[in-house]
């Protein structure tokens, strides 16, 4: 089972005044999703520490702002987060991503919040939000800082499920920040397939040294395959869910080899080498706690202008800029069920020797994606040792 809870939060700082849609098809959208997924990760990439983000909730939390943003602003992000080029009109993969995703029982759900000043709204922009895209919009006293704060972590707690219990401090919000943007994408699923519950301490080839770490076990029938030096495994979650979680581990290069290469076209050859074998699967258990600078990471790759004065225009009568733009995520990978271990222990009278598909020893990449289209949700990677 995996349970995961990724915030987004976006300040937005007041100042003082001084291709067609349709030919955006959903292959061509997946497709841009999927190149700012691998593109944001790449550029984020610290081989120093374990890692989870989710990409595509940065491309969305951003999209809501192209509707507002200025012309120079606006044609970097259509060219960096693969957006169509009418920007007042409402963008049907966001559309259809938030309403879809929307619902407190859906496996995998993305909601998001608006905090403003008192100040009059775009008025363009509060509809988009509410009717549109079905964002929470609430008026806040930014001068009453630890309200302010009080309310956000409430709202990050209830959406997370408790994952992630608080986000930000007083400390956090400038004196003339008027709008706080949030995205929070949780997924809580079961494997198709679970592990048996008892696990196995084996060693894992951390970076930083070998440990003996609790190992997950099973054989069974699934998506693996080799691609030059690289390993693959996918486990899929529940049929239901069309999503799965999609293992690539270097047999002896470093993970910052693998990153470097890991282009649009790398990944769908990543897809081509998969096919479906009965054998031996191990992984391990893992939670990783992960924060990364969005806007940092945003501005290497050459969307600076959203972070500049008067780059959108939110407010009636003033413009605004972002003057942060940070994440914070959670991941939790253990296995779940006990009814699987006595279907896999069966189907051991048919396999003497299962062979050794995919023994997780050494550091890996994950990706959880929806299955049909491949498209990426959340990305990371497991190389450290961690008590």
């Amino acid at each position: 089972m995996l349970t995961f809870a990724f915030i987004l939060l976006l300040f937005g700082t007041s100042q003082a005044r001084g291709k067609s849609d349709e030919s955006y098809g959903w292959d061509f959208v997946q497709r841009q999703s999927t190149n700012f997924s691998l593109n944001f990760y790449r550029h984020s990439f610290n081989p120093d520490e374990n890692a989870i983000q989710s990409p595509v909730s940065v491309q969305a939390t951003l999209s809501l702002l192209y509707h507002v943003a200025s012309n120079s602003t606006a044609a970097d992000m259509q060219a960096i987060l693969g957006l169509p080029a009418a920007k007042k009109k409402p963008i049907p993969s966001l559309v259809e991503f938030l309403n879809s995703t929307g619902g407190s029982d859906s496996v995998l759900r993305m909601v998001a919040k608006v905090y403003h000043s008192p100040e009059d709204l775009n008025t363009k922009f509060l509809p988009l939000l509410q009717d549109s895209y079905k964002v929470e919009v609430e008026e806040a006293d930014f001068k009453q800082k630890q309200k302010v704060v009080d309310s956000v972590n409430r709202w990050v707690n209830s959406s997370t499920n408790g994952l992630i219990p608080d986000l930000i401090t007083a400390s956090d919000l400038k004196d003339n920040d008027r709008l706080i943007l949030l995205n929070a994408i949780t997924l809580d699923a079961k494997w198709e397939h679970p592990f048996p519950k008892s696990s196995a301490r084996k060693t894992f080839h951390f970076v930083d040294g070998d440990h003996d770490v609790d190992i997950m076990s099973m054989d069974e029938e699934v998506s693996c395959g080799n691609l030059g030096d690289l390993n693959l495994l996918e486990l899929p979650y529940e049929s239901e869910t069309d999503l799965s979680m999609l293992f690539v581990m270097p047999k002896n290069g470093s993970l910052q080899d693998l990153v470097n290469q890991l282009t649009l076209e790398f990944y769908e050859r990543l897809n081509s080498a998969l096919k479906l074998e009965y054998g031996t699967v191990e992984i391990p258990k893992f939670s990783i706690q992960s924060k990364v600078k969005a806007k940092d990471v945003l501005q290497s790759m050459g969307l600076g202008s959203a972070f500049e004065v008067k780059a959108f225009k939110v407010f009636a009568r003033k413009p605004a800029q972002l003057s942060e733009l940070r994440q914070k995520a959670v991941i939790n990978v253990f296995e779940t069920g006990t009814t699987a271990a006595a279907v896999t222990e069966g189907q051991l009278a048919f396999h003497t020797i299962p062979l050794e598909l995919f023994i997780g020893n050494r550091p890996f990449i994950y990706l959880i994606r929806r299955t049909s289209t491949k498209e990426i949700f959340f990305i990371g990677h497991y190389s450290h040792y961690k008590q």
